[in-house]
């Protein structure tokens, strides 16, 4: 471990289901994700590898984290994390976990920067579009994007930890609850 904990205070967000990744955004770079959740512990470990920009582009960045979710407001969290070193990284990803793998494309929809998060694996098909803000105001002003499916900002089995421990049939069953179907 680096010894440094950033605290990236507080963070409001909305999530959006979509019917899948939209042709414009399809067309950039994403980052690749994959998030090991500590089994018992509440802990994150992440490796988010960039997307290639340039020859030589930067390496993998790792992390520890943690994040607690605020009582008084769904599209808030606090989030901490820790960089590590790669053998840090090494050891710890040998503890039991569930994982969750994702590519992740950055956007700007209504002045806002917002990330559209492909799932691999169990998830393949789920396509959740992520949007940040600095105040619950400008949250709560946030167009919902026409091509949405669902608002589920508020509905838990959508965070990343639950959909860590989501199966294949399982989501199948989560989306249609919202009059989705997975291709």
């Amino acid at each position: 471990m680096t010894g440094t904990v950033t605290a990236r205070g507080l963070a409001l967000e909305r999530r959006f289901l979509l019917p899948s990744l939209p042709r414009p955004v399809a067309q950039g770079a994403a980052a690749l994700i994959e998030e090991r959740y500590l089994s018992g512990t509440g802990l994150t470990l992440r490796r988010t590898i960039p997307p290639v920009r340039h020859a030589g582009g930067a390496g993998a960045e790792l992390t520890l984290g943690q994040q607690v979710r605020a009582a008084s407001d769904r599209t808030a969290r606090v989030t901490l994390s820790e960089r590590l070193r790669p053998d840090a990284y090494a050891a710890l990803s040998r503890l039991p976990a569930d994982v969750l793998v994702w590519r992740r494309y950055q956007v700007r929809l209504a002045r806002w920067p917002c990330a559209v998060d492909v799932f691999e694996g169990d998830l393949a098909g789920l396509v959740l579009l992520c949007a940040a803000f600095p105040t619950p105001a400008h949250a709560w002003s946030f167009p919902v994007p026409p091509y949405a499916v669902a608002e589920v900002t508020g509905d838990v089995r959508f965070g990343e930890p639950a959909l860590a421990r989501t199966r294949a049939g399982e989501l199948a069953h989560l989306v249609a609850e919202y009059g989705m179907l997975l291709r």
